[in-house]
């Protein structure tokens, strides 16, 4: 840093310069009259006009004009000459030297000033237009290779020290964000409410700046009650909010902020606008394989159990029941305000379908229902959501089966008879087959004992073979011991009934090849004798004549 003259001492030194109006030394209020291209010519209130040299001027001569008051000190009076020679510069230096040293005591020397150019190591620095001080690099939070700024700009003083008649200043820009920063977080708590400007707008939050050295996140979290907003939905870039402080951390300089906080809290009041037995409206939020969850209002969901989702039995689609965005009626069953959590019940909303099943679907009616599963004993029929009956092995078919998938198939459509309902458990008991017209009334018209069927091979069994009898869609059972061959699935054959059946197992009837065969090999020597004695008549006739 250049040397500086000790303004103050020369102000003695030159005191016997002294004139009859004005003295060396004498500080005055001038007023600019001419601006030229070394100094400016003011009024000072003497004798003569004075001069201000360039050099004694504390800003640009470009930044002066004519009528601009300026406080001034005589440095120079030539009696002979009638010139005056004046220094904006000197009583400002003093001035400032003195507020510098003053304020570095307090540690509150900060002062605007501007960089004159770059040295060895950081910058020089003038301050206040007339007060020399370095700044370090390290303090200059100027990057590498970055040109430094040319106008006014703020510093604090971090070292003052006179060495006879030289004082060391050294300033840094650093230290006042430094400093900042420090009275920010002794100053704020959790709980306040800071002003910012949105800087950044993420998907996962939004930064504020909250002033020229801290900038704040409010988390996706705490933009609203309700989850589904996003940041964008919420701000602008650049625009002006406020926001309550939920965590604070000096060391890592953390600030988080909160917008919801600011808002009232919608789960304060769910207990009067959601009281549990209460039936409400909300929207389909999202679907999950659990239940789905509905929206009552921004900030306020509810979960609907898959179990509290459908009245009947057997795993089915909640996508087939609601979809996103759907607007349902649901019923408010539990509520747990201390842990925001609500349960809802769509199928309670809906009401209880079987408070209404005897008049809708009375005994003796027939009905169409799906296959919802197959058990070794029969098969459950769903007549509608939450409506279910049972179907027994024996009332599915008029025909005799083994496993009830021999003739039905889960999720297929089929007509059922009603044969009773138990509405206390729940209960129904369906039937297929006396939904159908029972063909074994034709087969007790048409067909008796010696009758003779044509039937295909349905099934080969070590007891007998079980045939369908054409044209009359019933099963009819050859006995092995009845079998005169070995039978192939397919085969088609003819047989005798020997009994029709009628008892509490069902219809049944019972074939017979093996009496079939007999019965027609009977007729065939029947039809032989006949025909030897007529031949042995008509031989006597012919052999009389």
């Amino acid at each position: 840093m250049s040397e500086e003259k000790d303004f103050e001492n020369m102000e003695e030194a030159l005191a016997f310069l002294d004139t009859r109006d004005h003295k060396v030394g004498e500080k005055v209020l001038g007023e600019v009259i001419s601006v030229r291209e070394d100094g400016l010519i003011v009024d000072f209130g003497g004798k003569s006009e004075g001069w201000v040299p360039e050099s004694e001027l504390i800003k640009s001569l470009k930044s002066y004009r004519t009528g601009l008051k300026l406080e001034l000190q005589i440095i120079r009076i030539n009696d002979e000459e009638g010139t005056v020679v004046l220094s904006e510069r000197r009583p400002k230096y003093s001035e400032i030297m003195r507020e510098i040293e003053e304020k570095f005591e307090k540690n509150e020397a900060i002062f605007t000033g501007r960089i004159t150019e770059q040295v060895k190591g950081g910058y020089r620095v003038l301050v206040g237009g007339v007060v020399e001080a370095f700044l370090p690099g390290s303090h200059s939070l100027i990057k590498s290779g970055e040109s430094y700024p040319r106008g006014e700009i703020e510093f604090m003083v971090i070292n003052f020290e006179r060495r006879g008649r030289r004082t060391n200043i050294v300033v840094s820009r650093r230290a006042i964000l430094d400093k900042k920063i420090e009275e920010f977080f002794e100053e704020k708590k959790v709980g306040d409410i800071i002003e910012g400007t949105v800087e950044k707008i993420r998907q996962n939050g939004i930064v504020i700046r909250i002033n020229d050295v801290i900038t704040g996140f409010i988390p996706r979290s705490e933009i609203s009650y309700d989850p589904s907003i996003t940041p964008k939905e919420v701000v602008e870039s650049r625009q002006n909010i406020a926001a309550k402080i939920l965590k604070i951390d000096p060391e890592s300089r953390k600030v988080i902020l909160s917008l919801k906080a600011l808002m009232p809290d919608p789960w304060e009041s769910v207990e009067r606008k959601y009281p549990v037995g209460s039936t409400v409206t909300g929207v389909v939020k999202s679907i999950h394989p659990f239940g789905f969850f509905v929206n009552l209002e921004p900030g306020v969901d509810g979960l609907v159990p898959y179990s509290e989702v459908f009245w009947g039995r057997g795993r089915k689609n909640l996508r087939d029941v609601v979809k996103v965005g759907d607007i349902v009626k649901v019923e408010v069953i539990n509520l747990d305000k201390e842990n925001r959590k609500i349960t809802l019940s769509y199928k309670k909303a809906k009401g209880d379908p079987w408070e209404t099943v005897p008049e809708k679907y009375p005994v003796g009616n027939v009905v169409v229902g799906k296959v919802a599963k197959i058990l070794p004993t029969g098969a459950i029929v769903e007549i509608e959501d939450g409506v279910s009956g049972f179907v027994p092995i024996s009332e599915i078919s008029w025909n005799y089966i083994e496993k009830p998938e021999e003739v039905l198939r889960e999720g297929k459509n089929i007509k059922v008879k009603i044969l009773g309902i138990d509405t206390e458990n729940r209960r129904m008991r369906l039937s297929v087959k006396e939904a159908t017209e029972n063909p074994w009334k034709r087969v007790m018209e048409e067909l008796d004992k010696g009758s003779v069927i044509k039937g295909k091979v349905k099934k080969v069994m070590k007891s007998g073979v079980l045939l369908e009898v054409k044209d009359y869609n019933v099963d009819a059972f050859l006995p092995s011991s009845h079998c005169e061959e070995k039978l192939k699935v397919g085969e088609e054959i003819e047989a005798m009934v020997l009994r029709v059946l009628e008892d509490r197992r069902g219809n049944r009837m019972i074939v017979s090849v093996k009496e079939l065969n007999e019965r027609r090999n009977y007729e065939d020597y029947k039809r032989q004798v006949e025909a030897e004695k007529v031949e042995r008549t008509l031989g006597e006739v012919i052999k009389g004549r």
